[in-house]
């Protein structure tokens, strides 16, 4: 693999600081992208990205191997792609230094680094000062998976599998088979799907050119249904907290012995209270080392981060919202009450 990254000029972006967004769009809540470009910054290829149950579900040394040939060969002919929304080559510089939040949130820090989360909390954060704000626009990126299809980690244009009855199912599309383009853009990696379908309508249709053995190409029909961007578990997502309030308390999932005590089941939520940082989980009345076993009605298993989404996604700022803990083994109702604005 040596030999093979010494046929490429590597640069190594640590921060977001300058960089040109117009040139560089992807998925900021990412920590990890690779872009392969020519010398005039004309791209071959993109590498990255994740489901949500895990960062590196598309990130592997045969995968990542098998793009570094693709773009030598690629680049061997010249085959880059064409400028287009989908891979701008641009024409003039955008930093995330000038998106207007972003001042106000680097002025709390002592290093003035910025992550990539940080450049789509700052775009939020623009959008909600703007009054534009849709818990939605968290979704960037959608994965393929969202629409029934699920890619091989290795070779990230082959179809591992397809969910029984997805609009990929119904559409034609079977495992084993190679994606070629999709909106007429080529695809040879999980990053190069997720760029196009970041910009596919909320609703309409996906025209998608599949290679399948023994087969002349074929092109499938994909509809692209309302909320089809919406994935189950956005918790790793730093920018949620912007669409809505948290819970202000940090805890554990209570381990099986503790479950069994305390009569709880392995899929019920039970989550230990380690910390308390917001005025509204002091006002509940909420203490450390409660267990909290419902929160707005949701009593199945959770993570803390997997609680903090679902209040992201499905509360907002001067709800009220009713948690049932455990305290002493005994059960207790309470009511958390958030602030109509969020505190700065």
């Amino acid at each position: 693999m040596a030999d093979l990254a010494e046929q490429f000029v590597c640069v190594r972006i640590q921060s977001m600081n300058g960089v040109n967004l117009n040139h560089f769009p992807f998925e900021y809540d990412l920590t990890w992208m690779a872009f392969f470009q020519n010398a005039e910054g004309r791209t071959y290829l993109r590498y990255g990205g994740r489901e949500d149950r895990h960062a590196d579900t598309h990130m592997t040394k045969a995968s990542l191997v098998r793009s570094m040939q693709q773009a030598l060969a690629l680049h061997q002919r010249g085959d880059v792609k064409p400028a287009s929304r989908y891979e701008p080559v641009a024409s003039s510089v955008r930093t995330p230094e000038e998106i207007p939040p972003m001042q106000a949130m680097m002025s709390r820090r002592k290093v003035s680094c910025i992550h990539c989360h940080d450049v789509k909390v700052a775009q939020l954060r623009h959008a909600g000062d703007l009054g534009l704000l849709r818990k939605e626009m968290v979704f960037t990126y959608p994965s393929p998976a969202n629409l029934g299809i699920h890619l091989d980690p290795d070779i990230q244009n082959r179809v591992a599998a397809v969910d029984k009855n997805s609009v990929a199912d119904k559409a034609g599309i079977q495992p084993d088979d190679r994606l070629q383009t999709i909106d007429s853009q080529r695809v040879l990696t999980f990053a190069d799907v997720t760029r196009v379908l970041e910009l596919a309508p909320p609703t309409g249709t996906l025209r998608v050119v599949v290679a399948r053995r023994g087969q002349a190409l074929s092109t499938k029909e994909i509809p692209l249904l309302t909320g089809w961007r919406k994935s189950a578990d956005p918790s790793w997502r730093a920018s949620g907290g912007v669409v809505g309030p948290n819970a202000g308390l940090w805890g554990v999932p209570l381990d099986p012995a503790e479950r069994r005590k305390m009569g709880l089941g392995a899929d019920d939520l039970a989550i230990k209270v380690t910390f308390i940082h917001k005025p509204w989980s002091r006002g509940a009345g909420i203490k450390l080392k409660d267990v909290i076993v419902s929160i707005d009605g949701q009593t199945q298993h959770m993570t803390t981060r997997q609680l903090q989404s679902y209040l992201h996604q499905n509360t907002n700022w001067g709800d009220t919202i009713e948690l049932v803990i455990q305290r002493g083994g005994k059960p207790q109702n309470l009511k958390m009450a958030f602030p109509r604005t969020p505190p700065d």
